[in-house]
Order: structure tokens, then sequence, then C-alpha cells
């Protein structure tokens, strides 16, 4: 499908193609048609632009940040908003992110020559406490976002997700979870000068040691780590890295803002100083390596070589926003899910089968195993659905059940175990008269150890789809995505049923996407609805969000008709989730907390 913008021109500058697309711009190259220079436009996403004041906000921010001069922050040119189209203007790097470039090492099992860790940290450290005199925090700092080019500058690129300290502006947004504090990741408003300075030394940590202090399937998994957990000594996994290395790497990581390098200026002279007196010091034996630590090698190839390279994406980071014209490929999906889904196509087709040639019925258990699982993970055993024939006395039971075990070993896919039983025959069930179909009755039960989770809903339409989990009080309305993929807010809607099962008061998702900064809610982090008071009434804050990507805020006496998980006096008991307008659940209110599962 072409983009209508291709081909046109805003002031001077015309659109040429298409760079990339991120959850709230669309981002293409360009040539300023006056000065006969390549530049980069980023131009507001079409669901924004009917929201005027985030338009503004848009264009004032750029404004802004056009009046900034740094040689390692992307330099803005010009923004505008013309024929209803917000857009800044931007210099255009030609090159590529470090993301990439450490791809690229990777491959070749090297790292980052010293002289270049220290020529990225110092242009990177600049750049923050140049921003940070401003009084905006970055609040996304990680590798896809420092740019490259095939000169060698280094350059901090993308403040999109930059929070105006003086005003907490954009507190709602959660970083990407490997580069992300500990403040941050609790409440993503309690970002300060120094959670940009941790996720500097987040970097600083990868490119020394050879991988990143933490690492996990679930970003929620990971988000506590940052929170919880005391990052692996750098020498644990990589000896060759100096104690007084060591001790600045782990300085710039701590948990308290208070207790870390007080500017990048600070970090870097540090980090430089740790590496002199490395070089002055007696050579003593290393260690030996620990088992299963990867044995790597400083490179000789400078950065500047591999900026000029073909892209090759690190499989755990986010993918950043392209720097070239060629469009970067959708990431393949793993190929476990489509075998189990064929499985239990054949495993239904032959429960049919039995059905109709009056084989003894079987109970059916598959136990799915994986041999790493994330932070606090329950046991799960899900519904057991009887399955009924129209024109049979018999009874097909399958059960499914997971059983998750965490462990240090970390292995991308589960093991699946089938049991087969004879089921004796259940007379119970009346004869009807036949149909072309069997009834499907699900019943659902769900526990969980070590905590016990209230009783779940009554019905499930997907029980094989992706987990989403609700959680409500008086005050406010949580929905987790629980381990599947990244999904748009604007699929999902809510509305409350009345005594007689007609629906009132409703939501729509897309109110998340209009008042967030984020199009689609990600793995591990909730999206949340909390009434507006007077006064913080006490909202839930559910200890399994890991953060939050939207948050709105209606008032109980204007947008009542949008709260619609609390009991009201029209007899009302239950709420439907919608995905797609198709009715995948029913929640009971009384219950404060249910599971969804989603195609």
């Amino acid at each position: 499908m072409n983009d209508p913008l291709i081909g046109q021109q805003l002031a001077n500058f015309r659109i040429d193609g298409l760079l990339g697309h991120g959850g709230m711009a669309t981002v293409y190259y360009g040539e300023d048609v006056k000065l006969k220079r390549p530049v980069a436009i980023k131009v507001i996403d079409a669901k924004y632009r009917g929201d005027p004041a985030y338009a503004k906000r848009f264009v004032n921010e750029a404004r802004m940040m056009a009046q900034w001069r740094h040689e390692n922050i992307v330099q803005i040119y010009y923004a505008d908003e013309e024929q209803k189209i917000s857009y800044y203007v931007m210099e255009y790097v030609d090159g590529q992110d470090l993301s990439s470039i450490m791809s690229m090492y990777e491959a070749q099992k090297e790292l980052i020559p010293i002289k270049d860790v220290l020529r990225i940290g110092k242009a990177v450290a600049g750049a923050l406490d140049y921003a940070h005199r401003q009084g905006v925090v970055h609040r996304d700092v990680k590798p896809s976002n420092i740019l490259i080019s095939k000169s060698g500058r280094v350059l901090l690129g993308d403040f999109g997700m930059a929070l105006e300290v003086r005003d907490g502006s954009m507190g709602s947004i959660f970083g990407t979870p490997h580069y992300i504090s500990p403040e941050q990741a609790k409440r993503s408003a309690d970002a300060v000068p120094q959670s940009d300075l941790y996720s500097l030394g987040v970097i600083l940590y990868e490119i020394l040691v050879g991988k990143p202090p933490f690492n996990d399937p679930s970003p929620a998994s990971i988000a506590l780590q940052h929170i919880s957990q005391a990052p692996p000594a750098p020498r644990s996994l990589n000896p060759a890295i100096p104690p007084a290395v060591e001790a600045v790497l782990l300085k710039a990581l701590e948990k308290k803002p208070a207790n870390r390098y007080p500017s990048g200026a600070k970090l870097i002279s540090a980090l430089e100083d740790a590496f002199k007196n490395n070089e002055s010091a007696p050579k003593l034996a290393l260690p030996p390596l620990p088992v299963g630590a990867p044995t790597v090698r400083r490179s000789e190839d400078g950065i500047d070589q591999m900026a000029k390279r073909e892209i090759k994406r690190k499989p755990h980071a986010a993918a950043p926003m392209p720097v070239t014209k060629q469009a970067a490929h959708p990431p393949r999906k793993s190929k476990t899910w489509v075998w189990l889904i064929l499985f239990l196509g054949l495993l239904g087709f032959g429960g049919w089968y039995a059905f109709q040639n009056g084989i003894l019925p079987l109970q059916i258990q598959l136990t799915a195993t994986p041999t790493s699982a994330p932070l606090s993970t329950p046991t799960l055993v899900p519904a057991t659905e009887t399955l009924i024939p129209a024109s049979a006395t018999q009874t097909v039971t399958a059960t499914t059940t997971f059983t998750a075990q965490p462990t240090d070993t970390q292995t991308a896919e589960p093991t699946f175990t089938l049991t087969f039983t004879p089921a004796p025959t259940d007379t119970s069930i009346p004869t009807e008269t036949a149909t072309s179909a069997p009834l499907l009755t699900p019943t659902s039960v769900f526990t969980a150890s070590p905590a016990t989770l209230p009783a779940a809903i009554p019905t499930i339409k997907y029980p094989n789809g992706f987990r989403f989990s609700f959680f409500w009080n008086d005050t406010s309305f949580y929905m987790l995505n629980n381990y599947g993929e990244p999904r748009t807010f604007s699929a999902f809607s809510f509305e409350r049923l009345d005594a007689n099962d007609q629906p009132t008061d409703g939501f729509i998702g897309y109110l998340w996407e209009k008042h967030g900064s984020l199009s689609y809610l990600p793995i591990g982090i909730c999206a949340s609805i909390k009434i507006y008071g007077d006064e913080d009434p006490p909202y839930l804050a559910p200890k399994e969000c890991g953060g939050y990507a939207s948050t709105v805020q209606p008032r109980a006496e204007k947008d009542r008709d949008q709260i619609f998980w609390s009991q009201k006096t029209d007899g009302s008991t239950q709420f439907r989730v919608l995905y797609k307008k198709e009715e995948v659940a029913r929640c009971e209110i009384s219950a404060g907390t249910c599971d969804v599962f989603i195609p």
C-alpha cells in the first residue's frame, strides 16, 4: 500500500521515502529542497492528529529542542503543522545504531575495542548532561537510540519519550526493560537525570562484559530484576575486566539514584581513570573462566568500520528506528506454537472420530514444562473442558495442565508430555436429539502456587490463546498483558451487563491509545483506569504490573458511563470483554480479578 505522504512537500522539505515507524510517529527520508541536504522528517501518527493538545505539544517540544546545540545530539532543524499534519525535521544520520554494531561484534565473537567504548560513553554522557541542564530527562537511553555515522560521529537521538522535569510531562511511559532504571520500573514518572545515567551504565556493562546484567524472556521479569536483584559482578562473567572498572560499573548500577554518579562526566571520568590505573598496575594471572562463560576477545575493528557494514539485529534488543532507507523485515515468530496448534487440531479430529465409531473415550493430559520461567511465575491449572455430543452418553474430558518451574537454565522452547488414560463412561448425562456438531460446555477452575487466585471467569472462548489478567477495586481497573505478544489497545472494549444481560456502561481501548504514547500494550505491562478525585483515592496498583503504558482518568460524575467494573443498583453482576468486537469472556464484578484468553 502506497504511503500518501511520499512525494509530498511540507514547507521546504520533500518526503522521498520511509525510514521507519514507531508507536507515536513515522519517520521519513527527505530533502531540504532549498539547502539541498538530506533530512529525516518525523510526522505525528494519524491516530493522534485528532488530539489538538497532543499535536501542539509535539510541535512545541520539537521547537524547544531545535534550540539545542550539541555535537552528540541529533539536531532538529524545523517544526510546524501543515495540512493538519504535525511534524518536525531533523538531521539525517547516515550510519547505523549501536544495537546493530553490537550484533556485528557478537557475530564475530568479539567485543568493542576499549577506546571505542570510552568514546561512545563520553559522547552519550555529554549529550545527557546537556539535556539534563535543559531540564529534560531522556528516559529511553538504549543502544538502538545511539547512532554512529559512517564518519564515526556518535549521536544520541529519539527524545520522543523525554520527560520535562519542570512539568512532569510524558509521565506514563515505560522505558525499554533491558536498560530501565529501578525507579522508572516502579513508576515511570519517577525518572530523574540519574535514571538516564543508570541506563548508560547498563550499556557500558554490556559492551564491556559481553552481555547485559539482566536478561529474561519476560520484560516484567527483567524490570523486577532491575528493582530487586544486584547485578552479577562483571568479573564473574568476564575475568578480563579490571577490578577498578568493575567497581565503576557497579556504582553506576546502584539501586538508589543518590548512590550513583551525579553526572555523566563524573561517570566517564571514573571509568577512564580505572582503565589508566589498570595499565600501570602489575599484571596478575587471571582466574579461570566460569563454566558456560563466553570466550570473547576485544576486536581490532573500530566502530567506524562497523558502521559501514550491513545491519544485523541483536536478538534481545528492541528494534530501533532505522537510519537507512531500507525497511526492516518483521521478526519471525516461533514455530513451537504453530506445531502445537496443528497437534491440537489432529487431537480434536481424533476425538470426533472416536465418537463417531463408539471408541472408548480417553482422558488426555498435556503437560508443558518450560526449563525456565519468568520471575514469580505461578503454576496454573486451566479449565477442564467437557465435550458432550448431543447423541451420545459418552464423555471425553481434556485436561490441560501447565507447570512452570523457575530454573537458572534458559531454554526458549518448552517440552510437552502426553498421558492417555481411559475415562469411565458417565451415564448421568442425558441423551439428546442428534445435531451436526457436539456441544462444548466449558467450566473453568484455576489454582495457583504459591499464591491463590480468585475464581476465574465463567466463560473462556479461546482457552489456548494469549492470557490477559484484569484487576480492579472500586476506584481503579488494570489490564495486564501476561506473557503473550504486544496487543493493540484499540482491539479491546468492555461492557457492563445489566440484570437482563444487556450492555450498559462501557469503555473502548482506543482511549488508552489516545491518552498514552503507545498504540499497543507491551508484554508484562499494564494499562489502567483510575477514577479522578480531588484527593488520591485508594487505587489498587497491582504488584503484577511491571510498568504502565497508559492511564485514563475518568471523572466519577462526568464520565460515569466509562466505569463498567463497579457494582450498581441495576442488578449487574458481570461485565464482558470484547476483542475485535467479539465477546471473548465475562468477568464477575465481585471477584475483583479474572483472566481472559484472546486469539
